[in-house]
């Protein structure tokens, strides 16, 4: 980690162990950080609201980007923890590999999973990252996100084709998003690992906002269309079942402004 990245961790640190925060002199003689360095990195800090300047005071505490860090980080945890029996559940009804991902920056990370003896098992395992546009699992947050986000993220991601089965033109994957936010599901064919077919659900949060996906993977040779609609029908289900948890509405289906529906 960079010196100054250190630091600036440090320093927060070191505020939010004080009540009532901590002054200019106070944080550079506890942390050993010469006064000409800190004023910088104090001016950093409090520009994006990571720490706070009381002018009548002259002390720093905790800034209102902190709390907001923190939020996310227990709305996730939630998400995990209200998660893991959901994934058991569709592992249970269905036997395959069942597995719930969050979107973490370009790309998805498998949180929970649960499975049979299986070689997805290693190559899905707990912490994987999965690419945001070559899987059902990624593909399902993309579709249901606004206009706007999805226009800036095919603006600025190329797609990889990872087989010949990818889809790497931006028409097709715009038409396959209109696709994904009809049925309500995204279905990916060997896109991803060469023979793998991964089926994926949305998970909503209060705010109608996709956070995470609930889904299931399995060898192209057992995908029948009667399989396929039993996984479809169990993962809706269970993902609605989540959202609601986490105070979503009654339904995973899109809203009309909605990304996907445009062309």
């Amino acid at each position: 980690m960079a010196k100054s990245a250190f630091r600036a961790l440090a320093i927060m640190e070191f505020v939010a162990q004080r009540k009532t925060g901590a002054t200019h002199s106070e944080i550079a003689a506890g942390l050993s950080i010469p006064k000409s360095s800190l004023t910088g990195l104090l001016r950093d800090l409090e520009q994006p609201r990571y720490l706070h300047f009381d002018e009548g005071t002259a002390r720093y505490s905790i800034g209102s980007q902190v709390m907001f860090l923190a939020n996310a980080y227990l709305r996730n945890l939630n998400v995990v923890r209200e998660g893991a029996p959901i994934v058991h559940r569709i592992f249970v009804e269905l036997n395959e590999f069942s597995a719930m991902t969050l979107p973490q920056g370009d790309d998805c990370v498998v949180v929970c999973a649960e499975s049979a003896t299986s070689p997805l098992a290693h190559s899905l395992s707990l912490g994987q990252r999965l690419p945001m546009l070559a899987n059902a699992v990624g593909r399902v947050i993309l579709a249901f996100l606004d206009d706007a986000e999805v226009d800036e993220y095919l603006a600025t991601h190329r797609p990889v084709a990872h087989t010949p089965q990818t889809l790497v033109k931006l028409k097709d994957i715009r038409d396959e998003l209109k696709k994904v936010r009809k049925a309500g599901v995204a279905i990916a064919h060997e896109e991803y690992l060469p023979g793998i077919t991964g089926i994926a659900a949305p998970v909503f949060n209060i705010e109608g906002r996709p956070i995470a996906s609930v889904a299931v993977a399995l060898p192209t040779v057992r995908v029948t269309e009667k399989l396929e609609r039993k996984i479809t029908t169990v993962l809706l289900a269970q993902a609605t079942a989540l959202s609601r948890l986490l105070g979503a509405g009654s339904t995973n289906q899109p809203r009309a402004s909605q990304s996907g529906a445009s062309e």
